[in-house]
């Protein structure tokens, strides 16, 4: 190789390596901010199901109080785990109560407000191609069952006990290991049911979408209905911006954001405690 073509050679692997190096130096950037900015973010872990409305509020919340979100989303058991395991953050809104109960016995949460309902519902692919109509259909042999982690999502933990009170668990249990699916979010059970891989979903009814499935809705006296609270951590380095964030998002103000997202704001005379 003459000499122009070693020249060529290292320059370019010079190149490469400040390239790398550059691309290093970003990533850090973006992941470690500067602690004046990080007193002004809030971490929150949050309920993949309250994704729409959540996401609203934290832009509405920084437009008022100059104060960031950053948000965790995923299943509520998940969250817990997370909670526990690297015991930071500010607060915390899984989607039940029972794991609020939880964290608070685990000493994870302080201060708690209750702010909607999650109610649980039936959606099938659009034109409801498989003819369900009721709970008792899910357990008819075929049929394809979606469902969440009965160990994961909140979802997933009420379809459970939903199926269980009414004699059907085992049935439908059988169908969605044969033919469906379980899901580690309630997100991805839309997913399934609008590209017909499900003949049925249990999902929470503010979730649903009428441009790409229908919702049958499970009768109040049979069904399952949840309080969704939001709590502050108590190992919270923001207490008082985790407090104000936690009163906003249980304020009018921010169930009016909820209210217009489909779900049932707390308290309700419907749905009581």
């Amino acid at each position: 190789m003459n000499y122009a073509g070693k020249v060529t050679i290292f320059a370019i692997l010079v190149i490469a390596a400040l390239l790398m190096c550059g691309c290093t130096d970003q990533q850090v950037q973006t992941t470690t901010q500067p602690e004046t900015e990080a007193q002004e973010t809030l971490l929150v872990y949050c309920g993949a199901g309250l994704r729409e409305p959540m996401d609203e509020i934290a832009g509405m919340f920084k437009e008022k109080e100059g104060i960031g979100i950053e948000y965790t989303y995923g299943g509520s058991a998940q969250l817990l785990s997370q909670i526990e395991l690297y015991q930071k953050g500010d607060a915390y809104m899984p989607g039940a109560k029972s794991y609020i109960d939880s964290a608070i016995e685990k000493g994870f949460v302080d201060k708690t407000e209750k702010v909607v309902y999650h109610v649980l519902a039936m959606v099938v692919p659009k034109g409801n191609p498989a003819g369900i109509t009721s709970l008792e259909d899910l357990a008819k042999p075929g049929v394809r069952v979606g469902i969440g982690e009965p160990a994961g999502p909140a979802v997933g933990k009420a379809a459970k006990q939903l199926l269980e009170a009414n004699g059907l668990w085992e049935a439908v249990d059988a169908n969605v290991c044969e033919n469906g699916v379980k899901s580690g979010t309630v997100n991805e059970l839309l997913v399934y049911t609008a590209m017909n891989q499900v003949d049925v979903a249990i999902i929470w009814d503010d979730l649903y979408n009428p441009e790409n499935m229908d919702l049958i809705e499970i009768p109040i006296d049979i069904g399952f209905v949840k309080v969704i609270p939001i709590g502050t951590l108590t190992f919270s380095e923001n207490k008082e911006n985790a407090e104000k964030f936690m009163n906003y998002v249980a304020s009018d103000e921010g169930k009016a954001i909820f209210e217009k997202h489909g779900f049932t704001t707390y308290p309700s005379a419907k749905y009581g405690d």
